[in-house]
């Protein structure tokens, strides 16, 4: 199976992008808006794709792109919609999905219209409402925001008929022109990512095939003081490789004594620990490692 993944317009295409930000805003520490400054659309909108082509290729489901071509969303002219839809035809793709972000009024200034929802064409859509309907139902459970359904509308990168696909859909966000939705979802790596894994269980349900959730490794070390998350990662791992005598952990995401004294066990299992004077409370990258490979 092969899914065109379509980035809409280019880096410096005119309009098609926010308001001028109220405050500074900072995406994932690398990159800064500044109070004055505008986000591009087509910005966020590799920032999603980069994240869905890891999801569907993760589930073996081959991609290609149209609009874009790497992670660097700064330097991709506007492909015309022409091109694109030959492209896509040439390397006969089975579906597409367009990834936007949407506008009201003029602009220039935010306003309080917000919300996701999908396109399909009104006339040439194949399958795309099943498609769409499947990767909607995923959107609406991720962050609070207002779902404005399943739109037909006879849109170039929706019309199944000139891209010779199954089914396409052009899948719109958020509103760049509302303050909330610019500012804390689609300048927001994080919503990104979200949105990417979404979509990715979207199209395997519709689809048919397995969803194949990536394999989560805490990156720093494990303290008391870490997230309940990786805690709980700790825990469910301890419990597999504790010998038997030791009581197995309540999986709840606190670092208390019990799983302080089971890491310090285990650290003597590996025969790691006549060579540390660590006290169990920091779990380092060698441990990490180690932990990884259990499950």
């Amino acid at each position: 199976m092969l899914i065109n993944i379509d980035c809409g317009h280019g880096s410096n295409t005119a309009g098609k992008r926010t308001p001028p930000f109220p405050h500074d805003v900072i995406i994932n520490n690398k990159i800064t808006i500044k109070k004055g400054e505008q986000l591009h659309e087509h910005i966020a909108d590799v920032g999603v794709a980069v994240f869905l082509v890891e999801e569907l290729e993760r589930c073996g489901i081959k991609t290609m792109r149209t609009g874009w071509n790497d992670k660097d969303a700064y330097n991709d002219e506007d492909e015309p919609l022409a091109e694109r839809q030959r492209r896509i035809a040439k390397a006969k793709c089975d579906y597409s999905i367009s990834i936007h972000f949407n506008a009201f009024g003029d602009g220039k200034s935010f306003n309080d219209v917000n919300g996701l929802e999908i396109y399909i064409h009104d006339t040439y859509f194949g399958q795309s409402e099943e498609m769409g309907k499947k990767v909607l139902e995923e959107l609406i459970q991720g962050s609070k925001q207002s779902n404005r359904g399943l739109k037909k509308q006879s849109l170039a990168m929706c019309n199944c008929k000139a891209m010779n696909v199954k089914g396409a859909i052009l899948v719109e966000l958020a509103y760049m022109t509302n303050k909330r939705e610019a500012t804390e979802l689609m300048a927001n790596e994080d919503y990104w990512k979200e949105s990417a894994i979404e979509i990715a269980k979207g199209i395997c349900r519709f689809t048919g095939i397995e969803y194949v959730p990536v394999k989560y490794v805490p990156n720093k070390s494990i303290t008391p003081k870490s997230s309940k998350e990786d805690i709980i990662w700790v825990q469910e791992r301890l419990n597999i490789v504790l010998p038997d005598w030791f009581p197995r952990l309540v999986v709840d995401g606190s670092y208390g004594p019990k799983t302080r004294i089971a890491v310090l066990i285990y650290w003597d299992n590996l025969g790691w620990g006549r060579h540390m004077n660590d006290d169990g409370t920091i779990i380092g990258k060698a441990t990490r490692d180690k932990l990884s490979q259990v499950l």
